[in-house]
């Protein structure tokens, strides 16, 4: 009847009980009746992110962040060359673009990183580049360089020094100025001058101020120059390029080569009168001969060029078997044909072959084995081939057996009877898997290559196989109207279809006819008549610009060299292979040939060419390789990698 009286009621018990309970809890909490604090303001644009996010939306900033300080083209802050290298967004941290590289020794607060500055790697917690562990160590600014104790080639704290790069070519002294990124050379002098020489980086050089070369600072990794390591003795050659890399080219040795860090060929070094080696001048490129020999004179012989020959003064052939040929050329390039699939002969114009044109007139006995015709060649003592001698007209027997010895049994003159240095019998050899075949005793009757030898010694079925220098101990060879096909077979058989009652066209699968079938693809053109598209096959090996064949169709191999020759092996299908004259030139995990790698480097791996098994470094001015790219085995997720590289 009165319900608001209950609700009364039951409101003050309530009100009592709560009262009860804020006397006994209020000792254990505080104060309730204090204001609340202000709400926590949110991050906005331009703030250090929280999150590990950046730009897009939020707007947030690298720069401080606990993250890295680089903000990627993903929006996400980091310390990986897939932060910091392309696309990398400057207006939300820090970046690693050239423009972005310490140009003073400074780093970090500025902005600007130690990678590839000349300084040092590592940027010191006090922002200074250097290599030391007072930069790479404790406080070391990850954001900004790296972080491991002696990367670069930086020695001591950069520090008020940091700034002092010489201007006038001077160093050390009371001002102290460094030669390290000056613009006369990095290493300073015993008498206090810039420079790359060996008078400036050699004996006497102050390495406190710049790089300095010595015996123990060879290059293990084909790196040299910026980082103090020198090209002379290393494995990769004896210049250091311009850009910091070991070899022997006239890439490395030639413009820009930093002769304080190897050996170097300028123009004006080059020797005019056939001195070389003590007197500085090199034979390369010289007009008595690329070798120089130990006694000091420029030529070409095995004396010259064999034991004693001086590598820091022109090319050496060695024997190493990384220097034998592996597309062909030969000779100026210090690269043997000796052991190669192309012939033994170097040819005077610094080809592998076996014909008369390479083991001839000019052939260069120092890259390779020559032949003559001289009595002075004829063996003597019974052994032959390799010491370049033969036993055609000696008092052994006219053959040399595979073994080097001169006789006229079966042993000698069969299977593996060399035709360069003696007679062979007529078919000795066994059936070439390689298509090289007359030099070596193999013929190419049977072989998957084509039936014809050629006069350079390769098995094929085109009219340079087949035709004039055809050699017919070591398979069939096209001997005129007496060989057209009287049945509609041709080619293996030796049998043209030329002039034949069936057609002209000898068909890949060696029948005569007249259709596209006949004389379209495959169509065989030392047996007859083909199509214009068949005449573009390589019929010798040569391939790409050089004469405008492919090596598509041709037997040689899928793949046209940079080089110009038809192969299959990585330094064919790798770097510079010619696509437009190749159906196999590698896409992916390309085989260096010059010995550049990385990302950087245009993706080449060390791995399949003639730098197999031999890694790829990571040192200043090649840092984006080993940030950018696996080494270990096959070349996978290039971001993964080059952020495991930066951990």
């Amino acid at each position: 009847m009165y319900p608001h009286l209950g609700r009364m009621l039951l409101k003050g018990r309530h009100v009592r009980s709560i009262q009860s309970l804020l006397r006994r809890r209020m000792p254990t909490f505080g104060n309730c009746d204090a204001p609340p604090p202000p709400p926590v303001k949110p991050p906005g644009p331009g703030d250090a992110s929280l999150d590990g996010s950046c730009g897009g939306s939020n707007q947030f900033t690298c720069t401080n962040s606990t993250f890295g300080a680089c903000c990627s083209s993903g929006n996400w802050c980091g310390d990986s060359s897939a932060h910091c290298g392309t696309a990398c967004q400057s207006a939300f941290g820090t970046c690693a673009g050239e423009s972005n590289v310490s140009s003073d020794g400074k780093c970090g607060s500025n902005g600007k990183i130690c990678l590839g500055s000349g300084f040092g790697d590592c940027c010191s917690s006090s922002g200074w580049c250097g290599g030391a562990a007072e930069h790479c160590g404790t406080g070391c600014q990850t954001a900004f360089g790296n972080c491991t104790a002696g990367s670069g080639s930086g020695g001591g704290d950069s520090g008020g020094n940091a700034g002092t790069i010489s201007t006038d070519g001077t160093c050390a002294g009371t001002k102290g100025l460094l030669c390290k990124g000056s613009i006369y050379g990095d290493c300073c002098s015993s008498s206090g001058y810039c420079g790359s020489s060996a008078a400036h980086c050699g004996p006497g050089c102050q390495s406190s101020f710049g790089n300095c070369a010595t015996s123990g600072d060879v290059s293990t990794d084909g790196s040299c120059g910026k980082n103090g390591k020198t090209c002379k003795g290393s494995s990769f050659g004896d210049c250091c390029s311009s850009s910091g890399f070991c070899g022997g080219t006239t890439a490395h040795c030639g413009a820009g080569c930093q002769s304080g860090f190897g050996t170097c060929a300028a123009a004006d070094n080059i020797s005019t009168d056939g001195a070389c080696g003590s007197n500085g001048k090199t034979c390369k490129e010289s007009a008595f001969g690329d070798c120089c020999s130990a006694s000091g004179f420029c030529g070409a012989s095995t004396d010259h060029c064999g034991a004693g020959c001086q590598t820091n003064a022109g090319t050496c052939s060695g024997g190493a078997s990384n220097n034998i040929s592996t597309d062909g050329s030969c000779g100026k390039n210090g690269k043997l044909c000796k052991g190669t699939t192309f012939g033994d002969c170097c040819s005077s114009g610094g080809f592998c072959g076996a014909s008369t044109d390479h083991c001839g007139t000019g052939c260069q006995a120092s890259f390779g084995t020559c032949t003559t015709t001289g009595s002075d060649n004829i063996s003597t003592d019974g052994s032959c081939g390799k010491n370049g001698k033969t036993c055609k007209g000696s008092t052994f027997g006219d053959c040399c057996s595979s073994g080097g010895f001169c006789g006229k049994s079966t042993d000698h003159c069969g299977p593996g009877c060399q035709t360069l240095f003696g007679t062979c019998t007529a078919g000795a050899g066994s059936i070439s898997t390689d298509g090289a075949c007359g030099k070596n005793g193999k013929t190419c009757k049977g072989s998957t290559f084509g039936d014809c030898c050629s006069s350079s010694g390769f098995c094929g079925k085109s009219t340079d196989h087949c035709g004039a220098g055809c050699q017919s101990s070591f398979g069939t060879c096209t001997t005129g109207a007496g060989s057209v096909s009287t049945d509609g077979s041709c080619g293996k058989n030796g049998k043209t279809c030329k002039g034949s009652t069936f057609g002209d066209c000898c068909s890949a699968n060696g029948f005569c006819g007249k259709s596209s079938d006949h004389c379209g693809t495959g169509c065989q053109g030392s047996f007859g008549t083909c199509n214009g598209a068949a005449d573009s096959l390589s019929k010798d090996g040569a391939c790409g610009s050089r004469n405008g064949k492919t090596c598509v169709g041709a037997g040689f191999g899928t793949c046209c060299s940079s080089t110009g020759y038809c192969g299959s092996t990585g330094s064919h299908c790798g770097q510079g292979c010619q696509t437009g004259f190749s159906s196999g030139c590698f896409t992916r995990n390309i085989p260096t040939n010059d010995g550049t790698c990385g990302a950087s480097k245009g993706g080449f791996t060390c791995a399949g060419g003639p730098f197999d098994n031999q890694c790829c470094s990571s040192v200043a001015g090649q840092r984006a390789i080993t940030a950018d790219l696996a080494v270990s085995g096959v070349l996978e997720d290039v971001t993964d990698q080059g952020e495991t590289g930066r951990r």
